[in-house]
């Protein structure tokens, strides 16, 4: 049984039969009962209620890896909203290559003394640095076995990848055309991790959205006809017709960095553009992509000083009309000029579905892909926040020693494997892949990383709703679906929404000790893990879904997401019983204005939920130290748990 809410991928994004994910040893030490071992990873949370002592400590440390080049200073930019301040990203090297995840963000006030710290640094860090093969020969290698195409502009990049048991492995990193990002081996090729690229959710004319309602756009005309390219804005906004030609929607997402052509140079034509005769657009799809990404243009510029979707007033470009059930962000490389792009899906022909155009869904994925270049720029990370586990042990939990399916198979770490299928030169083979177990116990996860990028994607989605009221935006803290599923999620009330209609009593959390998790499972043994299909709930195992691979991002993105809720509008937690005094809707802005510093400016590439509300208490203090919105936030983090 596949869960509702388990994400849909485009057809590209199935060649593999799972995607990996990578852990640290100090994923081990995860409760009283586990080994006790020396942590490689250490998690970095200090800030304001930090102990000076403590803070300094942590300082001095960073300064000294500074100093004999473990940590590289990436990037420093002037704080947007605090005269003086600045903020530093240091990012972790061992010998000149870079270490995935590995960085810290500092902030230094007007004097330069350092008031914050969070990251994720790796310690015993031994690999040999010189690679067996080149990045030439390992693309050529994954071209063979799998099919896909690399970039073709510049060499893959080596990175050190942190595994179990304190290992590190010399990698390539590489893009594909399956709209991975694949971290291969660098002595024989073969891929050892794999991360998901896409993030699933001037004349001026008039067009019917998909609700019926008129919508101005701003159009260009070119003598014959009117295009939905805006010009009007600072940066411009172009909408491409797909026209339900999947081979031109592969074009404008891959050809790009395929052909290796420089960023900003557009592969798509006047052809590709979505156009209108007389300026009065009927196209429901186009009329709502195109006047929404214009409205999140402009909530982004007037609430947080942003620009655009890179912060520069780069060119927004979407791609609408195609067959998904779903909407998408895909991060440079990809895209019709390599610089991003968001997709809004249609059902098939012989369904009566609405098109993915509403706001909810447009303001998800712009928010996507803002964030994306808000972290990637500021830590040098090519995903934006990482999809993989934080690297804090506090993250994961010991499940049973065994569990009945629903099946009524009774589970051990002994008999619990997952076969999977893997390419290889010779071509596909069957692997099976155990259940990590530590004292004989299942060890438990969830993708938090992400469950943080989800969050963030619909708190924005929805302040951008109260902030176009007026224009008949839906302001009500709930994520718009479709026809067949209205509801997908609610920060309101998470709990008042299942994950399935078949099994309503499983719902979405509102509580991090109510977070789903996954049994984990072993995809290279010592060193890399997956997610397994099997979901825990309280330790307690309650549902499977149809692949491993996935690690429940959008179910406890409610999480964080309701505690923005509290922090405007109060109330008593459903879950925990605490009561939060809320800033009230007339001072919203304040909390959105947390929120967006504490990810345009402080989290590290490598964030759990805890670390993302321990960076968004540090933002509170930042911008309003001992107001209403700071005790507002604190208390509403508390009342979920963080």
């Amino acid at each position: 049984m596949q869960i509702a809410g388990e994400p849909a991928r485009m057809t590209k994004l199935s060649r593999f039969s799972f995607v990996s994910t990578m852990a640290t040893v100090a994923l081990v030490c995860v409760g009283p009962d586990a080994t006790s071992q020396e942590p490689a990873a250490l998690s970095i949370a200090a800030g304001y209620a930090a102990d000076l002592d403590a803070l300094r400590q942590w300082d001095a440390t960073v300064d000294g890896m500074a100093g004999t080049g473990e940590l590289v200073v990436v990037s420093r930019l002037n704080d947007a909203s605090l005269e003086g301040h600045a903020h530093e990203y240091l990012a972790q090297y061992h010998a000149g290559v870079a270490v995935h995840g590995g960085g810290v963000s500092r902030q230094l006030d007007a004097a330069g003394v350092t008031i914050s710290l969070f990251g994720t640094l790796y310690q015993g860090i031994d690999v040999n640095v010189t690679p067996a093969l080149s990045g030439a020969e390992v693309a050529a290698l994954l071209e063979e076995m799998h099919g896909g195409e690399v970039v073709a502009a510049g060499q893959p990049s080596l990175v050190i990848l942190p595994g179990l048991e304190g290992s590190y492995t010399l990698t390539y990193l590489i893009a594909m055309s399956d709209r991975r990002f694949h971290f291969a081996d660098a002595d024989d090729g073969h891929i050892v991790h794999s991360v998901d690229a896409v993030r699933s959710q001037a004349a001026v004319g008039e067009g019917t959205g998909v609700k019926g309602d008129l919508k101005k756009l701003s159009t260009n005309s070119t003598g014959s006809r009117f295009e939905a390219h805006d010009m009007l804005r600072p940066a411009e906004i172009v909408t491409l017709d797909a026209q339900r030609d999947d081979d031109r929607v592969d074009h404008l997402i891959d050809d790009h960095f395929i052909q290796g052509l420089p960023e900003g140079s557009p592969i798509w034509t006047a052809d590709d553009v979505a156009a209108d005769p007389d300026n009065v657009w009927d196209e429901a799809a186009v009329v709502d992509a195109h006047a929404h990404t214009g409205w999140m243009y402009d909530y982004f510029h007037q609430r947080h000083g942003w620009e655009g979707l890179d912060g520069e007033n780069g060119r927004i470009l979407s791609i609408v009309n195609f067959e998904l059930r779903n909407a998408f962000f895909a991060p440079p490389p990809f895209g019709p000029e390599g610089t991003g792009v968001m997709g809004y899906g249609t059902a098939p022909l012989e369904m009566t579905e609405e098109p993915w155009t509403n706001l909810d869904t447009v303001a998800h994925e712009m928010t996507h892909g803002v964030m994306h270049y808000a972290v990637s720029e500021r830590t040098d990370s090519p995903f934006g926040l990482t999809s993989e586990f934080s690297g804090d042990g506090g993250t994961l939990r010991l499940g049973p020693t065994s569990f009945t399916d629903g099946a009524g198979t009774t589970r051990t770490c002994e008999t619990t494997a997952v076969v999977a299928e893997r390419s290889t030169r010779d071509g596909p083979i069957e692997v099976r892949l155990p259940a990590w177990c530590v004292d004989g116990r299942f060890v438990l996860a969830s993708g938090q990383g992400r469950a943080v990028d989800e969050a963030i994607a619909d708190i924005f989605a929805e302040a951008a709703g109260f902030f176009h009221e007026d224009a008949g935006a839906p302001a009500d803290y709930i994520q718009e679906g479709d026809q067949e599923d209205p509801v997908i999620r609610s920060l309101l009330d998470p709990r008042s929404v299942p994950l399935t209609p078949r099994f309503p009593q499983y719902v979405f959390p509102d509580a991090y000790g109510d977070r789903y998790e996954f049994a984990l499972l072993w995809v290279v043994e010592g060193e890399i893990i997956t997610f397994s299909p099997w979901i825990f709930l309280n330790g307690q195992y309650v549902l499977r879904l149809s692949r491993p691979g996935y690690g429940g991002e959008h179910w406890n993105s409610t999480i964080l997401s309701h505690a923005f809720y509290l922090a405007i509008e109060g109330g008593t937690h459903r879950t925990s019983g605490m009561t939060v005094e809320g800033v009230g809707g007339d001072n919203r802005a304040e909390i959105e204005r947390i929120f967006f510093r504490a990810i345009a400016e402080l989290i590290p590439a490598r964030a759990s939920l805890p670390i993302a509300a321990a960076v968004i208490r540090q933002a509170a203090f930042d911008l309003a130290p001992g107001s209403d919105a700071q005790r507002a936030v604190d208390q509403a983090l508390r009342a979920v748990g963080l």
